[in-house]
C-alpha cells in the first residue's frame, strides 16, 4: 500500500528548535500504540525562529505524519488532543490526507546514521587511537549508498548540511541530504522507506527539493 502524508491541523505558540524527540513522546503518550512504530516517520513541525533555539508556530501549522494508507484509522485517535511538548502546549485539530508526489530531487532536512564501525586514526604522540572526524562525511556518504541500493535506487546522494537532534539527553550529530536523478517509482519509494534512523523524530524524511 502507499505511504501519505496525514497532517493535522496544530495550535500553540512556540517550541523548540530541537523538538524532534518531545514532540515523538508527546504524541506516544497520548496514544501509546505508536510507540516504536517502524512504519511511522513525524515530520519536524515548521514555524518562524524568534531567537536561537524556539520556533513561533504558524497560525496554519501543521503536524504531519507519514505513513502507510492503511495505517490511517490507527492515529486518528490523535485529532483532539492536546500535547504537552517540552512544556510548551499543542492542540491537534482535523487531519487531511495528502497523497506523495514524485519529484526527480528529493532532500531530507536531518538524517542520522549509527555507524558500526566509526572511523580511527592513530595518534603517535599519543600513542592511541582517536576518532577520524574528517573522513565521517565519507563513511555517511557510503552507509547512505548502500541503504539506497537496498532499496534498489542508483542516484548517488549529496550532503548540503550538517545538523543534530537531541535524544534523552544525547546529542546525535547528521547531515542534510539530497539524492537527485531519480525516476517517479525511485522518489515515491524513497519517500515512502526514509533513510537512516530516528525517522520518528523527524529525521530521515524526505521531500522534493524546493525550487526545482
Amino acid at each position: 500500500m502507499p505511504a501519505v502524508d496525514l497532517a493535522f491541523a496544530v495550535s500553540g505558540n512556540a517550541v523548540p528548535c530541537d523538538h524532534g524527540y518531545p514532540l515523538y513522546a508527546a504524541l506516544s503518550r497520548e496514544l501509546p500504540a505508536i510507540h516504536g512504530a517502524k512504519w511511522l516517520g513525524i515530520h519536524p513541525l515548521s514555524g518562524t525562529l524568534v531567537d536561537d533555539d524556539r520556533l513561533r508556530l504558524r497560525a496554519t501549522g501543521q503536524l504531519q505524519l507519514r505513513l502507510p494508507v492503511e495505517r490511517i484509522a490507527e492515529v486518528l485517535p490523535l485529532a483532539g488532543k492536546g500535547l504537552d511538548v517540552a512544556g510548551q502546549r499543542l492542540v491537534l485539530g482535523t487531519p487531511r490526507v495528502f497523497a506523495l508526489k514524485p519529484a526527480a530531487s528529493l532532500d531530507a532536512r536531518l538524517v542520522v546514521i549509527k555507524l558500526t564501525e566509526p572511523p580511527h586514526r592513530h595518534n603517535d604522540l599519543l600513542n592511541r587511537e582517536s576518532l577520524d572526524t574528517s573522513a565521517f562525511p565519507q563513511r555517511y556518504l557510503d552507509e547512505l549508498k548502500r541503504q539506497l541500493t537496498t532499496l534498489e535506487i542508483g542516484a548517488a546522494p549529496e550532503l548540503y548540511g550538517r545538523g543534530s537532534i537531541t535524544v534523552a539527553g544525547k546529542r546525535i550529530v547528521g547531515y542534510s541530504v539530497r539524492v537527485s536523478g531519480l525516476s517517479a517509482e525511485q522518489s515515491l519509494q524513497l519517500q515512502a522507506a526514509g533513510l537512516g534512523g530516528k525517522r520518528r523524530m523527524g529525521c530521515g524524511i524526505f521531500r522534493p527539493t524546493r525550487g526545482r
